[in-house]
């Protein structure tokens, strides 16, 4: 959904997700998405993934806009690189929605920020994005939903694990568990469609085949959608360190965007790798790629771990 005076037609996965915008200035937007059970990690909690559009839209759609107002044009454009810093805990039902601004663009580039909140005006994150203008024209027909799954409530969500059950492993196993399907995978992982490939100590390997409602209007994966795939396999990754009923959270990940892979299209694989492990923090190196090597993404987080008993 969108209001406000200017043309600004939403892409698929922003209507998959159920996103709202409205352009509220020369420069502004406003932005919100629902969360809820379809959007948990295996733990059972929303993250940045899980709000993956969401971190694309709020900075991306705010530098549009200023450029449309400024100039009545609005040449097509992706993300090139966008960090997100995580504040207060995010809710598991409710909405997450906030403010995004154009700070500068020109002919060729753009720059913007975003501050998001939960409904009771907690701020849960802050994005700073910059976008990139590229030749390639978009399609009519890639703007209007996949018939398919044209909305995410149109997708029984997945179940996440049992706290208790959780309670009683180490990370490592955890995620040993998840890749061998005896521990559920998470609503979020399973409407990415991701699938653990190998698992090791500071290590994850996996693989998504991207879906039609991934697609953005030049028929690639959406930048939100390839961020929520970075974040919740960096977050995988961070799992492995903790102890028996030790806790993670990604504190910031930050994404640059390379190359852009077709939606729907060959599977994308996803590396993440522990680099730096101390007690508290770890910092972690995460690629997309496709099967013939070319590198899509790379991201690198910064996750905070919590002992367990």
């Amino acid at each position: 959904m969108i209001t406000g005076a200017a043309p600004f037609p939403l892409d698929r996965p922003t209507s998959f997700t159920g996103i709202a915008l409205s352009i509220v200035g020369d420069n502004e937007i406003t932005v919100s998405q629902p969360v809820g059970p379809q959007f948990l990690d295996h733990r059972g909690q929303t993250t940045i993934g899980s709000v993956g559009v969401l971190t694309d839209v709020s900075v991306g759609a705010a530098v549009a806009v200023a450029r449309l107002k400024a100039t009545g044009e609005r040449p097509q454009t992706v993300m090139s690189q966008i960090t997100v810093s995580s504040a207060h805990a995010f809710p598991t039902e409710g909405s997450v929605s906030g403010r995004g601004r154009g700070v500068y663009f020109d002919d060729t580039t753009g720059l913007a920020e975003a501050t998001m909140f939960d409904d009771d005006g907690n701020p849960v994150m802050h994005l700073t994005g910059r976008s990139i203008v590229v030749g390639r024209a978009p399609s009519d027909d890639l703007r209007a939903p996949d018939t398919t799954h044209p909305s995410v409530t149109d997708i029984e969500p997945e179940g996440w694990a049992d706290t208790g059950v959780l309670a009683e492993l180490g990370g490592l196993e955890i995620v040993e568990e998840i890749a061998a399907g005896r521990v559920p995978r998470g609503p979020l992982a399973g409407l990415l469609g991701m699938t653990l490939t190998d698992v090791r100590h500071g290590t994850v390997d996996g693989e998504i085949v991207p879906l039609a409602w991934m697609a953005n209007p030049i028929a690639s994966i959406h930048g939100g959608v390839l961020m929520s795939m970075a974040e919740i396999v960096s977050g995988l990754a961070a799992q492995t360190l903790t102890g028996v009923g030790g806790r993670y959270r990604i504190l910031q990940i930050s994404a640059d965007y390379l190359r852009s892979p077709a939606a729907p299209g060959p599977a994308v694989q996803l590396t993440s790798e522990v680099t730096r492990a101390g007690r508290r923090l770890a910092s972690i190196e995460t690629v997309l790629s496709g099967t013939d090597g070319t590198v899509y993404l790379r991201a690198r987080a910064n996750a905070q771990l919590f002992p367990g008993v």
